[in-house]
Protein backbone atom coordinates (compact mmCIF):
# COMPACT_ATOMS: atom_id res chain seq x y z
CA UNK A 1 0.00 0.00 0.00
CA UNK A 2 2.83 2.38 0.82
CA UNK A 3 4.46 1.67 -2.55
CA UNK A 4 1.20 2.27 -4.38
CA UNK A 5 0.67 5.51 -2.49
CA UNK A 6 4.20 6.73 -3.25
CA UNK A 7 3.77 5.93 -6.93
CA UNK A 8 0.50 7.81 -7.17
CA UNK A 9 2.09 10.79 -5.43
CA UNK A 10 4.83 10.73 -8.06
CA UNK A 11 2.16 10.75 -10.76
CA UNK A 12 0.70 13.90 -9.23
CA UNK A 13 4.13 15.52 -9.38
CA UNK A 14 4.52 14.46 -13.01
CA UNK A 15 1.13 15.92 -13.84
CA UNK A 16 2.51 19.29 -12.78
CA UNK A 17 5.82 19.08 -14.64
CA UNK A 18 4.94 17.17 -17.83
CA UNK A 19 2.96 19.03 -20.47
CA UNK A 20 0.25 17.31 -22.47
CA UNK A 21 -2.45 14.83 -21.53
CA UNK A 22 -0.18 11.88 -20.85
CA UNK A 23 -1.44 11.28 -17.32
CA UNK A 24 -5.10 11.75 -18.11
CA UNK A 25 -7.50 8.96 -18.99
CA UNK A 26 -7.81 8.98 -22.76
CA UNK A 27 -11.10 7.62 -24.06
CA UNK A 28 -10.52 9.59 -27.26
CA UNK A 29 -7.10 8.02 -27.89
CA UNK A 30 -8.49 5.26 -30.07
CA UNK A 31 -10.16 7.82 -32.29
CA UNK A 32 -7.00 9.87 -32.81
CA UNK A 33 -5.76 9.75 -36.40
CA UNK A 34 -3.09 7.07 -36.63
CA UNK A 35 -0.12 6.61 -38.99
CA UNK A 36 -2.17 5.01 -41.75
CA UNK A 37 -4.74 7.79 -41.77
CA UNK A 38 -1.89 10.28 -42.08
CA UNK A 39 -0.59 8.38 -45.11
CA UNK A 40 -4.07 8.33 -46.65
CA UNK A 41 -4.37 12.11 -46.11
CA UNK A 42 -1.06 12.70 -47.86
CA UNK A 43 -2.06 10.60 -50.88
CA UNK A 44 -5.37 12.44 -51.20
CA UNK A 45 -3.62 15.84 -50.95
CA UNK A 46 -0.24 15.39 -52.70
CA UNK A 47 0.43 19.10 -53.04
CA UNK A 48 -0.37 20.07 -49.47
CA UNK A 49 1.85 19.71 -46.37
CA UNK A 50 0.98 16.94 -43.95
CA UNK A 51 -0.77 18.27 -40.81
CA UNK A 52 1.72 18.34 -37.96
CA UNK A 53 4.65 17.33 -40.15
CA UNK A 54 8.12 18.78 -39.62
CA UNK A 55 8.69 21.66 -40.11
CA UNK A 56 5.47 23.12 -38.72
CA UNK A 57 4.06 26.41 -39.94
CA UNK A 58 2.28 28.20 -37.07
CA UNK A 59 -1.36 29.25 -37.44
CA UNK A 60 -2.17 32.76 -38.60
CA UNK A 61 -1.88 35.50 -35.99
CA UNK A 62 -4.62 37.97 -35.32
CA UNK A 63 -7.77 38.32 -37.39
CA UNK A 64 -6.76 36.25 -40.40
CA UNK A 65 -3.38 37.95 -40.81
CA UNK A 66 -0.61 35.44 -41.62
CA UNK A 67 2.70 35.66 -39.84
CA UNK A 68 6.21 34.66 -40.91
CA UNK A 69 7.39 34.10 -37.35
CA UNK A 70 7.70 30.46 -36.23
CA UNK A 71 8.11 29.69 -32.55
CA UNK A 72 9.43 26.23 -31.65
CA UNK A 73 11.49 24.70 -28.86
CA UNK A 74 15.12 24.78 -29.94
CA UNK A 75 15.67 21.05 -29.61
CA UNK A 76 12.49 20.38 -31.64
CA UNK A 77 14.19 22.03 -34.63
CA UNK A 78 16.77 19.27 -34.82
CA UNK A 79 16.16 16.73 -37.62
CA UNK A 80 15.70 13.88 -35.12
CA UNK A 81 12.43 15.52 -34.05
CA UNK A 82 10.82 14.90 -37.44
CA UNK A 83 7.37 13.33 -37.27
CA UNK A 84 4.16 12.92 -39.26
CA UNK A 85 1.89 14.41 -36.60
CA UNK A 86 2.34 16.31 -33.34
CA UNK A 87 2.75 14.52 -30.04
CA UNK A 88 -0.57 15.88 -28.76
CA UNK A 89 -2.44 13.78 -31.31
CA UNK A 90 -1.24 10.60 -29.62
CA UNK A 91 -1.93 11.90 -26.12
CA UNK A 92 1.72 12.24 -25.12
CA UNK A 93 3.89 15.28 -24.28
CA UNK A 94 6.38 16.66 -26.78
CA UNK A 95 9.03 16.26 -24.06
CA UNK A 96 8.44 12.50 -23.92
CA UNK A 97 12.11 11.49 -24.15
CA UNK A 98 13.16 13.70 -21.23
CA UNK A 99 16.77 13.18 -20.11
CA UNK A 100 17.15 9.76 -21.75
CA UNK A 101 20.09 9.95 -24.19
CA UNK A 102 19.55 9.12 -27.86
CA UNK A 103 21.80 6.05 -27.66
CA UNK A 104 19.60 4.43 -24.98
CA UNK A 105 16.45 5.18 -26.97
CA UNK A 106 18.05 3.65 -30.06
CA UNK A 107 18.75 0.45 -28.14
CA UNK A 108 15.18 0.19 -26.86
CA UNK A 109 13.70 0.91 -30.28
CA UNK A 110 15.97 -1.64 -31.98
CA UNK A 111 14.84 -4.39 -29.59
CA UNK A 112 11.08 -3.80 -29.98
CA UNK A 113 9.59 -7.17 -30.99
CA UNK A 114 8.32 -7.18 -34.57
CA UNK A 115 5.58 -9.67 -33.66
CA UNK A 116 3.37 -8.26 -30.91
CA UNK A 117 -0.29 -7.77 -30.11
CA UNK A 118 -2.03 -5.19 -32.33
CA UNK A 119 -2.59 -2.73 -29.45
CA UNK A 120 1.11 -2.71 -28.60
CA UNK A 121 2.14 -2.57 -32.24
CA UNK A 122 -0.10 0.45 -32.86
CA UNK A 123 1.38 2.25 -29.86
CA UNK A 124 4.86 1.45 -31.18
CA UNK A 125 3.93 2.92 -34.56
CA UNK A 126 2.71 6.12 -32.94
CA UNK A 127 5.88 6.49 -30.87
CA UNK A 128 8.02 6.05 -33.98
CA UNK A 129 6.01 8.44 -36.14
CA UNK A 130 4.97 11.26 -33.83
CA UNK A 131 6.86 14.54 -33.55
CA UNK A 132 8.56 14.58 -30.14
CA UNK A 133 11.35 16.93 -29.12
CA UNK A 134 14.72 15.55 -30.15
CA UNK A 135 16.42 13.43 -27.46
CA UNK A 136 19.65 14.41 -25.76
CA UNK A 137 22.57 13.75 -28.12
CA UNK A 138 24.87 12.36 -25.43
CA UNK A 139 28.64 12.43 -25.85
CA UNK A 140 28.95 10.48 -29.12
CA UNK A 141 28.45 12.62 -32.26
CA UNK A 142 26.49 9.93 -34.15
CA UNK A 143 24.00 9.15 -31.41
CA UNK A 144 21.25 11.44 -32.68
CA UNK A 145 21.42 10.25 -36.33
CA UNK A 146 21.51 6.67 -35.02
CA UNK A 147 18.29 7.37 -33.10
CA UNK A 148 16.56 8.58 -36.27
CA UNK A 149 17.95 5.60 -38.18
CA UNK A 150 16.68 3.27 -35.44
CA UNK A 151 13.16 4.65 -35.93
CA UNK A 152 13.34 4.14 -39.70
CA UNK A 153 14.78 0.62 -39.42
CA UNK A 154 12.14 -0.44 -36.91
CA UNK A 155 9.36 0.84 -39.17
CA UNK A 156 10.89 -1.24 -41.97
CA UNK A 157 11.06 -4.19 -39.59
CA UNK A 158 7.34 -3.68 -38.90
CA UNK A 159 6.65 -3.61 -42.64
CA UNK A 160 5.50 0.02 -42.41
CA UNK A 161 7.32 1.13 -45.56
CA UNK A 162 4.83 3.81 -46.61
CA UNK A 163 5.13 5.48 -43.21
CA UNK A 164 8.93 5.25 -43.18
CA UNK A 165 9.08 6.70 -46.70
CA UNK A 166 6.91 9.69 -45.81
CA UNK A 167 8.98 10.29 -42.67
CA UNK A 168 12.18 10.44 -44.73
CA UNK A 169 10.56 12.52 -47.47
CA UNK A 170 9.29 14.95 -44.85
CA UNK A 171 12.81 15.34 -43.47
CA UNK A 172 14.51 15.57 -46.86
CA UNK A 173 17.95 14.89 -45.36
CA UNK A 174 21.07 14.76 -47.55
CA UNK A 175 22.82 12.29 -45.21
CA UNK A 176 23.99 9.33 -47.35
CA UNK A 177 22.78 6.71 -44.86
CA UNK A 178 19.25 8.16 -44.85
CA UNK A 179 19.21 8.55 -48.64
CA UNK A 180 20.20 4.90 -48.95
CA UNK A 181 17.44 3.83 -46.56
CA UNK A 182 14.92 5.73 -48.68
CA UNK A 183 16.37 4.00 -51.76
CA UNK A 184 15.92 0.57 -50.14
CA UNK A 185 12.32 1.42 -49.31
CA UNK A 186 11.76 2.60 -52.88
CA UNK A 187 13.09 -0.69 -54.25
CA UNK A 188 10.62 -2.67 -52.14
CA UNK A 189 7.69 -0.37 -52.95
CA UNK A 190 8.55 -0.16 -56.64
CA UNK A 191 9.08 3.62 -56.70
CA UNK A 192 12.86 3.60 -57.17
CA UNK A 193 12.58 6.14 -59.99
CA UNK A 194 11.44 8.63 -57.35
CA UNK A 195 14.39 7.90 -55.07
CA UNK A 196 17.19 7.54 -57.63
CA UNK A 197 17.71 11.31 -58.07
CA UNK A 198 18.80 11.52 -54.42
CA UNK A 199 21.26 8.66 -55.01
CA UNK A 200 22.78 10.47 -58.01
CA UNK A 201 23.12 13.76 -56.13
CA UNK A 202 26.90 14.35 -56.02
CA UNK A 203 27.15 16.23 -52.72
CA UNK A 204 27.62 14.63 -50.37
CA UNK A 205 28.55 11.50 -52.38
CA UNK A 206 26.40 8.47 -51.64
CA UNK A 207 29.38 6.12 -51.25
CA UNK A 208 27.57 3.06 -52.65
CA UNK A 209 28.71 1.87 -56.09
CA UNK A 210 25.90 -0.62 -56.63
CA UNK A 211 23.18 1.96 -55.89
CA UNK A 212 24.90 4.46 -58.20
CA UNK A 213 25.19 1.92 -61.03
CA UNK A 214 21.56 0.90 -60.72
CA UNK A 215 20.30 4.49 -60.74
CA UNK A 216 22.58 5.51 -63.61
CA UNK A 217 21.15 2.64 -65.66
CA UNK A 218 17.58 3.63 -64.71
CA UNK A 219 18.40 7.15 -65.88
CA UNK A 220 19.61 5.81 -69.24
CA UNK A 221 23.29 6.45 -68.51
CA UNK A 222 24.35 2.92 -69.49
CA UNK A 223 27.94 3.70 -70.50
CA UNK A 224 28.64 5.61 -67.30
CA UNK A 225 27.06 2.78 -65.26
CA UNK A 226 29.20 0.16 -67.03
CA UNK A 227 32.35 2.21 -66.50
CA UNK A 228 31.65 2.56 -62.79
CA UNK A 229 30.97 -1.17 -62.53
CA UNK A 230 34.32 -1.99 -64.18
CA UNK A 231 36.11 0.46 -61.89
CA UNK A 232 34.44 -0.89 -58.71
CA UNK A 233 35.10 -4.50 -59.72
CA UNK A 234 38.78 -3.92 -60.50
CA UNK A 235 39.25 -1.99 -57.26
CA UNK A 236 37.62 -4.79 -55.25
CA UNK A 237 34.93 -2.50 -53.90
CA UNK A 238 32.10 -4.88 -54.79
CA UNK A 239 31.41 -8.48 -53.79
CA UNK A 240 31.88 -10.91 -56.71
CA UNK A 241 28.28 -12.15 -56.67
CA UNK A 242 26.88 -8.63 -56.73
CA UNK A 243 29.36 -7.59 -59.44
CA UNK A 244 28.24 -10.46 -61.69
CA UNK A 245 24.59 -9.66 -60.96
CA UNK A 246 25.17 -6.01 -61.88
CA UNK A 247 26.95 -7.08 -65.07
CA UNK A 248 24.03 -9.30 -66.02
CA UNK A 249 21.65 -6.41 -65.31
CA UNK A 250 23.60 -4.06 -67.57
CA UNK A 251 24.46 -6.59 -70.30
CA UNK A 252 21.57 -9.06 -70.30
CA UNK A 253 22.31 -9.99 -73.91
CA UNK A 254 25.80 -11.32 -73.06
CA UNK A 255 26.68 -14.80 -71.83
CA UNK A 256 28.79 -14.67 -68.71
CA UNK A 257 31.78 -17.05 -68.50
CA UNK A 258 31.42 -19.87 -66.01
CA UNK A 259 32.89 -18.86 -62.67
CA UNK A 260 32.38 -19.69 -58.98
CA UNK A 261 30.38 -16.46 -58.63
CA UNK A 262 27.61 -17.94 -60.77
CA UNK A 263 26.79 -20.43 -58.04
CA UNK A 264 23.63 -19.76 -55.97
CA UNK A 265 23.64 -16.43 -54.11
CA UNK A 266 25.07 -16.12 -50.59
CA UNK A 267 22.82 -17.38 -47.77
CA UNK A 268 20.66 -15.00 -45.80
CA UNK A 269 18.17 -12.31 -46.71
CA UNK A 270 19.15 -10.48 -49.91
CA UNK A 271 19.37 -6.72 -49.80
CA UNK A 272 16.51 -4.84 -51.48
CA UNK A 273 18.84 -4.04 -54.39
CA UNK A 274 19.88 -7.65 -54.89
CA UNK A 275 16.22 -8.60 -54.61
CA UNK A 276 15.24 -6.24 -57.44
CA UNK A 277 18.29 -7.10 -59.58
CA UNK A 278 17.42 -10.79 -59.42
CA UNK A 279 13.87 -9.95 -60.42
CA UNK A 280 15.10 -7.79 -63.30
CA UNK A 281 17.42 -10.54 -64.55
CA UNK A 282 14.75 -13.25 -64.54
CA UNK A 283 15.59 -14.90 -61.22
CA UNK A 284 12.84 -13.50 -58.98
CA UNK A 285 12.47 -14.96 -55.48
CA UNK A 286 9.10 -15.38 -53.75
CA UNK A 287 8.46 -12.95 -50.87
CA UNK A 288 6.78 -15.64 -48.78
CA UNK A 289 9.24 -16.57 -46.05
CA UNK A 290 11.15 -13.31 -46.41
CA UNK A 291 10.86 -10.41 -43.92
CA UNK A 292 7.41 -8.85 -44.06
CA UNK A 293 8.70 -5.63 -45.68
CA UNK A 294 9.45 -7.62 -48.86
CA UNK A 295 5.76 -8.53 -49.17
CA UNK A 296 5.09 -5.02 -50.50
CA UNK A 297 6.73 -6.00 -53.77
CA UNK A 298 3.88 -8.44 -54.43
CA UNK A 299 1.32 -5.61 -54.27
CA UNK A 300 2.69 -3.88 -57.38
CA UNK A 301 0.29 -5.79 -59.65
CA UNK A 302 3.10 -7.76 -61.31
CA UNK A 303 2.27 -11.06 -59.64
CA UNK A 304 -0.73 -13.35 -59.60
CA UNK A 305 -3.83 -12.82 -57.46
CA UNK A 306 -2.82 -15.44 -54.91
CA UNK A 307 0.59 -13.83 -54.34
CA UNK A 308 -1.10 -10.46 -53.87
CA UNK A 309 -3.58 -11.88 -51.34
CA UNK A 310 -0.86 -13.69 -49.38
CA UNK A 311 1.23 -10.50 -49.27
CA UNK A 312 -1.77 -8.37 -48.24
CA UNK A 313 -2.65 -10.81 -45.45
CA UNK A 314 0.91 -10.64 -44.08
CA UNK A 315 0.94 -6.86 -44.21
CA UNK A 316 -2.55 -6.54 -42.73
CA UNK A 317 -1.58 -8.74 -39.78
CA UNK A 318 1.18 -6.30 -38.86
CA UNK A 319 -0.90 -3.20 -39.50
CA UNK A 320 1.12 -2.07 -42.53
CA UNK A 321 -1.89 -1.93 -44.88
CA UNK A 322 -5.55 -1.24 -44.12
CA UNK A 323 -8.16 -4.00 -43.77
CA UNK A 324 -10.11 -2.39 -46.60
CA UNK A 325 -7.25 -2.98 -49.00
CA UNK A 326 -7.23 -6.67 -48.09
CA UNK A 327 -11.00 -6.88 -48.48
CA UNK A 328 -10.68 -5.27 -51.91
CA UNK A 329 -8.30 -8.05 -52.96
CA UNK A 330 -10.50 -10.75 -51.40
CA UNK A 331 -13.53 -9.58 -53.38
CA UNK A 332 -11.74 -8.73 -56.63
CA UNK A 333 -12.96 -11.89 -58.40
CA UNK A 334 -14.28 -15.38 -57.79
CA UNK A 335 -11.91 -17.72 -55.93
CA UNK A 336 -9.75 -19.54 -58.48
CA UNK A 337 -9.60 -22.88 -56.68
CA UNK A 338 -10.61 -24.66 -53.49
CA UNK A 339 -8.76 -25.42 -50.28
CA UNK A 340 -6.02 -23.47 -48.55
CA UNK A 341 -6.21 -19.72 -48.86
CA UNK A 342 -9.05 -19.95 -51.38
CA UNK A 343 -11.31 -21.38 -48.70
CA UNK A 344 -10.79 -18.23 -46.62
CA UNK A 345 -11.29 -16.00 -49.68
CA UNK A 346 -14.60 -17.68 -50.52
CA UNK A 347 -15.80 -17.56 -46.90
CA UNK A 348 -15.05 -13.84 -46.51
CA UNK A 349 -16.67 -13.08 -49.86
CA UNK A 350 -19.77 -14.92 -48.64
CA UNK A 351 -19.74 -13.10 -45.29
CA UNK A 352 -19.37 -9.71 -46.97
CA UNK A 353 -22.28 -10.44 -49.33
CA UNK A 354 -24.44 -11.83 -46.52
CA UNK A 355 -23.97 -8.75 -44.33
CA UNK A 356 -24.86 -6.51 -47.30
CA UNK A 357 -28.10 -8.52 -47.74
CA UNK A 358 -29.04 -8.08 -44.03
CA UNK A 359 -30.44 -11.63 -44.10
CA UNK A 360 -29.94 -12.92 -40.54
CA UNK A 361 -30.03 -16.60 -41.45
CA UNK A 362 -27.56 -16.08 -44.29
CA UNK A 363 -25.24 -14.01 -42.07
CA UNK A 364 -25.35 -16.65 -39.33
CA UNK A 365 -24.28 -19.41 -41.70
CA UNK A 366 -21.57 -17.29 -43.32
CA UNK A 367 -20.17 -16.07 -39.98
CA UNK A 368 -19.97 -19.59 -38.51
CA UNK A 369 -18.07 -20.74 -41.59
CA UNK A 370 -15.77 -17.75 -41.90
CA UNK A 371 -14.70 -17.18 -38.28
CA UNK A 372 -12.53 -20.33 -37.86
CA UNK A 373 -10.80 -19.52 -41.16
CA UNK A 374 -10.23 -15.93 -40.03
CA UNK A 375 -8.73 -17.23 -36.79
CA UNK A 376 -6.49 -19.66 -38.70
CA UNK A 377 -5.14 -16.71 -40.68
CA UNK A 378 -4.69 -14.60 -37.50
CA UNK A 379 -6.82 -11.88 -39.08
CA UNK A 380 -9.35 -11.45 -36.27
CA UNK A 381 -8.60 -7.78 -35.53
CA UNK A 382 -8.66 -6.47 -39.14
CA UNK A 383 -11.81 -8.48 -39.92
CA UNK A 384 -13.39 -7.13 -36.72
CA UNK A 385 -12.73 -3.59 -37.93
CA UNK A 386 -14.52 -4.43 -41.16
CA UNK A 387 -17.49 -6.44 -39.93
CA UNK A 388 -18.06 -5.94 -36.18
CA UNK A 389 -20.17 -2.80 -36.45
CA UNK A 390 -22.69 -4.04 -39.07
CA UNK A 391 -23.02 -7.35 -37.21
CA UNK A 392 -24.23 -5.50 -34.10
CA UNK A 393 -27.34 -4.35 -35.96
CA UNK A 394 -28.51 -7.89 -36.75
CA UNK A 395 -30.60 -10.08 -34.37
CA UNK A 396 -28.07 -12.91 -34.16
CA UNK A 397 -28.45 -15.69 -31.63
CA UNK A 398 -26.42 -18.55 -30.20
CA UNK A 399 -22.84 -19.08 -31.36
CA UNK A 400 -23.10 -16.46 -34.10
CA UNK A 401 -24.10 -13.85 -31.52
CA UNK A 402 -21.16 -14.87 -29.29
CA UNK A 403 -18.73 -14.54 -32.21
CA UNK A 404 -20.16 -11.13 -33.15
CA UNK A 405 -19.75 -9.95 -29.53
CA UNK A 406 -16.12 -11.03 -29.41
CA UNK A 407 -15.44 -9.47 -32.79
CA UNK A 408 -16.89 -6.24 -31.44
CA UNK A 409 -14.50 -6.34 -28.50
CA UNK A 410 -11.57 -6.68 -30.92
CA UNK A 411 -12.66 -3.59 -32.85
CA UNK A 412 -12.13 0.08 -32.06
CA UNK A 413 -15.77 0.21 -30.87
CA UNK A 414 -15.08 -2.24 -28.04
CA UNK A 415 -16.43 0.00 -25.27
CA UNK A 416 -19.70 0.71 -27.09
CA UNK A 417 -20.16 -3.02 -27.76
CA UNK A 418 -19.55 -3.81 -24.08
CA UNK A 419 -22.07 -1.22 -22.93
CA UNK A 420 -24.71 -2.91 -25.09
CA UNK A 421 -24.30 -6.33 -23.45
CA UNK A 422 -27.42 -7.75 -21.75
CA UNK A 423 -25.90 -8.51 -18.36
CA UNK A 424 -28.79 -10.60 -17.01
CA UNK A 425 -28.47 -13.19 -19.76
CA UNK A 426 -24.72 -12.91 -20.37
CA UNK A 427 -22.25 -15.61 -19.40
CA UNK A 428 -19.62 -15.04 -16.73
CA UNK A 429 -16.96 -14.88 -19.47
CA UNK A 430 -18.90 -12.20 -21.36
CA UNK A 431 -19.37 -10.12 -18.21
CA UNK A 432 -15.64 -10.38 -17.50
CA UNK A 433 -14.74 -9.20 -21.01
CA UNK A 434 -17.32 -6.40 -20.87
CA UNK A 435 -15.86 -5.15 -17.59
CA UNK A 436 -12.36 -4.97 -19.09
CA UNK A 437 -13.69 -3.17 -22.17
CA UNK A 438 -15.28 -0.60 -19.85
CA UNK A 439 -12.16 -0.24 -17.68
CA UNK A 440 -13.83 -1.77 -14.62
CA UNK A 441 -12.90 -4.34 -12.01
CA UNK A 442 -14.43 -7.59 -13.42
CA UNK A 443 -15.68 -8.47 -9.95
CA UNK A 444 -18.05 -5.51 -10.06
CA UNK A 445 -19.97 -7.17 -12.91
CA UNK A 446 -19.71 -10.66 -11.39
CA UNK A 447 -17.47 -11.70 -14.26
CA UNK A 448 -14.76 -14.33 -14.25
CA UNK A 449 -12.71 -16.34 -16.73
CA UNK A 450 -10.45 -19.34 -16.23
CA UNK A 451 -6.71 -19.27 -16.84
CA UNK A 452 -3.59 -17.45 -15.63
CA UNK A 453 -3.87 -14.66 -18.21
CA UNK A 454 -7.41 -13.87 -17.07
CA UNK A 455 -6.26 -13.73 -13.46
CA UNK A 456 -3.43 -11.37 -14.45
CA UNK A 457 -5.86 -9.10 -16.30
CA UNK A 458 -8.28 -9.12 -13.35
CA UNK A 459 -5.44 -8.15 -11.03
CA UNK A 460 -4.43 -5.22 -13.25
CA UNK A 461 -8.01 -3.94 -13.46
CA UNK A 462 -8.63 -4.43 -9.74
CA UNK A 463 -8.24 -1.82 -7.01
CA UNK A 464 -4.52 -2.45 -6.35
CA UNK A 465 -2.78 -3.67 -9.49
CA UNK A 466 0.97 -4.42 -9.24
CA UNK A 467 3.44 -1.93 -10.66
CA UNK A 468 6.89 -2.68 -12.15
CA UNK A 469 9.74 -2.34 -9.72
CA UNK A 470 11.56 0.99 -10.00
CA UNK A 471 8.91 2.61 -12.19
CA UNK A 472 8.18 5.46 -9.78
CA UNK A 473 11.88 6.31 -9.57
CA UNK A 474 12.30 6.31 -13.36
CA UNK A 475 9.27 8.53 -13.82
CA UNK A 476 10.44 10.93 -11.12
CA UNK A 477 13.57 11.42 -13.22
CA UNK A 478 11.41 12.36 -16.24
CA UNK A 479 12.18 9.19 -18.23
CA UNK A 480 8.60 8.68 -19.40
CA UNK A 481 9.39 7.70 -23.00
CA UNK A 482 12.09 5.30 -21.88
CA UNK A 483 9.62 3.68 -19.51
CA UNK A 484 7.00 3.22 -22.25
CA UNK A 485 9.57 1.65 -24.60
CA UNK A 486 10.72 -0.63 -21.79
CA UNK A 487 7.12 -1.73 -21.20
CA UNK A 488 6.63 -2.43 -24.90
CA UNK A 489 9.75 -4.59 -24.97
CA UNK A 490 8.57 -6.59 -21.97
CA UNK A 491 4.92 -6.94 -23.00
CA UNK A 492 5.79 -7.78 -26.60
CA UNK A 493 7.78 -10.85 -25.58
CA UNK A 494 6.57 -14.29 -24.47
CA UNK A 495 3.45 -14.14 -22.33
CA UNK A 496 4.10 -14.12 -18.59
CA UNK A 497 1.14 -13.48 -16.25
CA UNK A 498 3.13 -11.45 -13.73
CA UNK A 499 4.70 -9.28 -16.45
CA UNK A 500 1.28 -8.79 -18.02
CA UNK A 501 -0.32 -7.73 -14.73
CA UNK A 502 2.46 -5.22 -14.04
CA UNK A 503 2.51 -3.95 -17.62
CA UNK A 504 -1.25 -3.44 -17.81
CA UNK A 505 -1.26 -1.65 -14.46
CA UNK A 506 1.60 0.58 -15.63
CA UNK A 507 -0.13 1.46 -18.92
CA UNK A 508 -3.28 2.44 -17.02
CA UNK A 509 -1.31 4.48 -14.51
CA UNK A 510 0.39 6.35 -17.37
CA UNK A 511 -2.97 7.25 -18.88
CA UNK A 512 -2.65 4.81 -21.81
CA UNK A 513 -6.03 3.36 -20.89
CA UNK A 514 -7.11 2.55 -24.44
CA UNK A 515 -3.91 0.60 -25.07
CA UNK A 516 -4.29 -1.29 -21.79
CA UNK A 517 -7.91 -2.29 -22.47
CA UNK A 518 -7.22 -3.34 -26.05
CA UNK A 519 -4.15 -5.33 -25.03
CA UNK A 520 -6.07 -7.10 -22.27
CA UNK A 521 -8.92 -8.01 -24.61
CA UNK A 522 -6.56 -9.18 -27.34
CA UNK A 523 -4.59 -11.30 -24.87
CA UNK A 524 -7.77 -13.07 -23.84
CA UNK A 525 -9.50 -13.34 -27.21
CA UNK A 526 -6.69 -14.00 -29.67
CA UNK A 527 -5.18 -16.87 -27.68
CA UNK A 528 -1.69 -15.75 -28.57
CA UNK A 529 0.77 -13.20 -27.23
CA UNK A 530 2.36 -11.84 -30.36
Amino acid sequence: MATQRAFRESLLILALVLPGPVLAQQPAEAAAPGPLSAIDWLRDNPDRPLPGAYPVTPPAAGAGTPTEISVRALDALRPEAVGLFPAARVGLPATLWGPTPAARLSELIATLPADMLPALRDLSHRLLLAEFNAPLPGTTPNEAPDYLLARIDKLIDFGALDQAAVLLDTLGSDQPVLRLRRFDIGLLLGDEDRTCPAILTPEPPIGDDAAMIFCLARAGEWEQAAALLDEATQAGRMQPYLADLMHKFLHDDEVLPLSPTLLPPPPGVPSPLVWRLREATGDAEASLGMPVAYAHSDLRGLNGWRSQIEAAERLTRVGAVTPNRLLGLYTERRAAASGGIWERVSAIQALDAAIASEDTARVTAALLEAWPLIQAGELEVPMAELFAQPLQHLPLTGEADAIAFRMGLLSSDYETIALGLEMDSASSDARFLAAIARGMDPGELRGSMPGELARAVALAFGPEGPLPEGMAERLSEGRLGEEILRLLNQLGGPGDPRTMAEGLTALRALGLEDVARRMALESLLLERNG
